[in-house]
């Protein structure tokens, strides 16, 4: 296989997995509380043209004719939408409720919550949400949850939700449906100072459909692009074997 098609193949590699990570960013622009992957590329500011052998403060590099390349959550705050349920709650500002699980506690944006038969308060996957002291419980009566995530019932506080922001991106990865684990048990959050409860709302999805579509369209035309080098290189090589040094 020549050099060109070993280039040609490995761009066509990223475009791919760049379309991708695209795909799922705009089939959850309805997922409440959803953060969308960026692509991520460096270039080394020394190497041989056209060459990466080693990754780049932890990129790894997907081949020898590809630049480092690596998959990264943009945690930037989507939209609030009013939504006038009482059990909805928006976080605005940074940080995470923190919520029970079987794999311990994980952490979501979603605050799309509801009761389970106990009167716990739950996610839609049926999973506590935590508050300082542990879970809420909560009986039948008016709802009221406030700026700084106090949870009262009747005018009675029955908790206070558990808001947990970490330093850093890279704390967190994606467990699935919108829930977040930490890199390092041993990484420590703390409550953000600056964020606010909204009751009876909710937060979007952070990704902008038509710039998502618009880098789908430019994205797929690279990889087409890409897989019409390879054909012509292909075309040429076989023309080579076939014809080069024949007898007429």
């Amino acid at each position: 296989m020549s050099g060109g098609m070993y280039l040609a193949a490995a761009g066509a590699l990223v475009q791919q997995i760049r379309l991708e990570v695209l795909a799922n960013n705009v089939a959850n622009i309805n997922t409440i509380g959803y953060k969308g992957d960026r692509s991520v590329f460096q270039i080394p500011e020394e190497t041989e043209p056209m060459v990466f052998e080693t990754s780049i403060e932890g990129i790894q590099a997907l081949s020898p004719y590809a630049p480092p390349f690596a998959t990264v959550i943009d945690f930037n705050q989507g939209a609030i939408r009013s939504t006038g349920n009482s059990l909805d709650v928006a976080i605005d500002g940074s940080g995470f409720f923190a919520i029970q699980t079987p794999d311990g506690v994980q952490y979501t944006r979603q605050g799309n919550f509801t009761l389970d038969a106990e009167g716990v308060l739950v996610t839609q996957d049926g999973y506590p949400v935590l508050g300082d002291g542990g879970e809420i419980t909560l009986e039948a009566g008016r709802v009221d949850i406030d700026l700084e995530g106090g949870v009262f019932l009747d005018g009675d506080e029955v908790g206070r939700l558990q808001i947990i922001d970490f330093p850093g991106s890279d704390t967190l990865q994606k467990v699935g449906n919108g829930r977040f684990e930490l890199t390092d048990a041993s990484i420590s959050g703390e409550r953000p100072e600056s964020t606010a409860l909204r009751q009876g709302h909710i937060e979007t999805a952070n990704v902008n459909p038509i710039l998502a579509m618009t880098e789908m369209i430019e994205t797929s035309r690279a990889f087409d692009a890409y897989q019409k080098v390879i054909q012509s290189a292909d075309e040429a090589t076989s023309t080579s074997i076939n014809d080069v040094g024949k007898t007429i």
